[in-house]
C-alpha cells in the first residue's frame, strides 16, 4: 500500500505514520527526518537546507523531489510524511510515482487546530530543543501550511483519494481510525 499522510505540523503525521509503517511492514519516508540527518552529518545538503530548517521555511522543491524519487523507486509500499506542502510539490511527486508506477493509494490528513498545534509542539520543543519548534517558527510553518498545503489537501480530496481523520483524539483513537480507513481502501484494491 502507497499512503500518503498530510495535516498542520503537530497533527502527528510522524507518529501515526510510523504506526501504519509498523503495522503494516512498509517504510515511513519521513522528508522532515531525512533533512534533519543531513544537518546533523553536517553534508553539503545539511549546510544548504540548516538555515531553512531554523527559519520554518520551505526546502525548495528540485531537493525535495530528487531525495523523494531517490527513496521511493526502491520500495513497494510505502507511508510518505512530509511532502508533498505544495501543489507544485504534489503534481511533481504524482507525475514521479506515475514515472517509477507507484501511485498512492490513500491520502490521509489529520486534522487539529492551530491552538492543538501549538501546544504540541511547544511542548515538543521544550523536550527535543529544536529550533524549529520556537513559538516563532511554528507560527511561520502553520502559516505555510494554511496558504500553501491546505490546497494540496483539497487538490487529493478533489481527486477523491483523501479520508480525514481527527488528529485531536488520543494516539490510539486516531490509529483505529486510520485502520479503519486503510481497510476500506485495502478492500477497493
Amino acid at each position: 500500500m502507497r499512503v500518503l499522510i498530510l495535516g498542520p505540523q503537530g497533527s502527528g503525521k510522524g507518529t501515526q505514520a510510523k504506526r501504519i509503517a509498523a503495522a503494516h511492514g512498509m517504510p515511513h519516508v519521513a522528508t522532515g527526518d531525512i533533512l534533519r540527518a543531513a544537518v546533523a552529518d553536517g553534508s553539503e545538503l545539511g549546510l544548504r537546507v540548516a538555515p531553512i530548517l531554523e527559519r520554518g521555511d520551505l526546502v525548495p522543491d528540485d531537493l525535495m523531489v530528487d531525495l523523494i524519487r531517490e527513496r521511493l523507486a526502491v520500495e513497494d509500499g510505502f507511508v510518505l510524511d512530509g511532502f508533498p506542502r505544495t501543489v507544485p510539490q504534489a503534481e511533481a511527486l504524482d507525475s514521479m510515482l506515475e514515472e517509477i508506477e507507484k501511485p498512492l493509494d490513500v491520502v490521509l490528513l489529520l486534522e487539529v487546530s492551530d491552538e492543538v498545534a501549538l501546544e504540541r509542539l511547544v511542548q515538543r520543543g521544550a523536550i527535543e530543543h529544536r529550533a524549529d519548534d520556537e513559538p516563532d517558527a511554528i507560527r511561520t510553518r502553520l502559516r505555510h501550511y494554511h496558504a500553501l498545503t491546505e490546497p494540496v489537501v483539497e487538490r487529493y480530496r478533489a481527486a477523491g483519494m483523501l479520508v480525514a481523520v481527527d488528529g485531536e483524539q488520543g494516539v490510539d483513537e486516531v490509529g483505529a481510525d486510520i485502520e479503519r480507513a486503510l481497510g476500506a481502501v485495502g478492500a477497493r484494491r
